[in-house]
């Protein structure tokens, strides 16, 4: 059993360096800070979704960016390699997470960087430069997640995900869902429950089984997502009134289709000046349900 970890290291270690030019960490008082990078040119530090998801997620997409400059894909803290010791709330925090961003910069000699976000991802860049707003030439977020946790926000992404389920899916959803809270869902009801909410974050269905091969690349780090979200909450998390110190260029890529659009159009209202991009025929991943568009959009975002 010992050897499961280690064997999990390896197989991660040698899938990322197939993407990946190298691959490197940082020491630091709980571990190492791992982060993977690809090509030559102008940095971009690319976060990863989630939170807990695994960095490979958003390979495909540090990979494209590394044709032409040079992508930064961190392993965030709590996921991948980067395991904290110990993995608490001491440890696995918003502000812990903002500071990693700042010793990655930091340790790369970079004063200031674009930063590109996926969903939490995105959430974590924001928080970022409301932290460091001197630190950051451009912010680029894709489908980004809550700018505040609040009880209708989240109201609001569970009714559009429940809207986009015929009779049948919403059955089995609220079933495995009590299984799954009362501790009696075994390993297939929690692959059915995820694969019915992410049919739920995608346009085209008939892409389930090639989506979920990217989206769940490698398994997410649900210990790191609980400590995370029990202190979003904890802090109340709200970036509605801080975001304006931010004053650099903010681009926003959206699925058309994603149940979580409407988080944008409120992102556009507390930052007025963000641009924003539609991607057709896309849900939460348009950068693998619509990749040329999305390329084609993000390289589009990283002009001078």
């Amino acid at each position: 059993m010992r050897k499961f970890p280690i064997l999990l290291t390896l197989l991660l270690s040698a899938t990322l360096l197939s993407y990946s030019q190298s691959t490197d960490s940082i020491r630091t008082a709980w571990g190492h800070l791992y982060y993977h990078l690809y090509g030559k040119g102008e940095p971009v530090i690319v976060l990863s979704g989630g939170p807990g998801n695994s960095c490979l997620q958003q390979a495909e997409v540090a990979a494209e960016l590394g044709k032409t400059h040079q992508a930064v894909l961190l392993e965030q803290r709590g996921t991948g390699l980067s395991i904290p010791v110990p993995m608490d709330s001491t440890t696995i925090n918003l502000k812990a997470a903002v500071e990693d961003v700042r010793l990655l910069m930091d340790h790369l000699h970079l004063s200031k960087v674009t930063i590109y976000g996926h969903s939490w991802g995105a959430m974590l860049a924001m928080n970022f430069a409301v932290t460091y707003p001197q630190r950051v030439k451009k912010l680029v977020l894709a489908c980004p997640g809550y700018y505040k946790f609040d009880p209708g926000f989240f109201t609001t992404h569970i009714n559009n995900l429940r809207v986009r389920m015929g009779l049948r899916e919403i059955g089995r959803y609220d079933s495995l869902e009590k299984k799954i809270a009362a501790h009696q869902a075994i390993k297939a009801d929690s692959v059915e429950y995820n694969r019915i909410i992410r049919m739920s974050y995608i346009y085209n269905k008939t892409m389930i089984d090639s989506m979920l091969k990217k989206i769940d690349v490698a398994p997410s780090n649900t210990t790191m997502q609980m400590l995370m979200i029990q202190d979003l909450n904890r802090t109340h998390y709200d970036l509605s009134k801080t975001l304006p110190r931010y004053k650099g260029p903010m681009y926003v890529i959206g699925g058309a289709q994603d149940a979580l659009s409407f988080y944008t159009y409120e992102l556009k209202q507390v930052h007025p000046s963000a641009v924003l991009y539609w991607i057709q025929g896309s849900g939460h991943f348009p950068m693998f349900e619509q990749q040329k568009a999305f390329f084609e959009t993000l390289k589009k975002t990283l002009q001078p």
